[in-house]
């Protein structure tokens, strides 16, 4: 079965190591955008040998390439998921204890269009993030 991230990195002459392998497995797999520590630390855990260092250049290149964004949750980080083959989506943030959820929709398309039309500009993308009390902590 042919795995479209992987022949985008191929076709940005990209290598295909463990390292790089590992850290887009565990972005796959993580439900919610996750930081270049946590990155870490799940290398760790599964005896991948990768300085943070490396860590944050594959995320920069992974980026580059299109296949992860930045999320951003004034936070004082970063953190990243996978884009490629996502639909388009934002987050809420809970200011109590962090926990951040997924909210699958868009409601800007027309606020998008109006953009556009008063400035020219083209819009590729916005960021519209959320925060708030989640449940347990309001």
């Amino acid at each position: 079965m042919r795995d479209p991230m992987l022949e985008c990195l191929k076709a940005g002459g990209k290598k295909l190591t463990k390292p790089r392998m590992a850290i887009l497995k565990i972005l796959r797999e993580s439900p919610l955008p996750i930081t270049a520590a946590e990155v870490h630390e799940r290398l760790k855990k599964a005896h991948c040998a990768a300085d943070l260092v490396t860590v944050y250049r594959n995320l920069a290149m992974l980026q580059e390439l299109g296949l992860i964004e930045p999320v951003g949750f004034h936070e004082g980080q970063t953190r990243y998921e996978v884009r490629h083959g996502r639909r388009h989506h934002h987050h809420i943030q809970c200011r109590g204890c962090g926990r951040i959820a997924d909210l699958m929709l868009c409601p800007l398309n027309k606020l998008t269009e109006l953009v556009e039309r008063r400035t020219r500009f083209t819009v590729d993308s916005h960021a519209l993030e959320f925060f708030g009390w989640c449940p347990e902590c309001h």
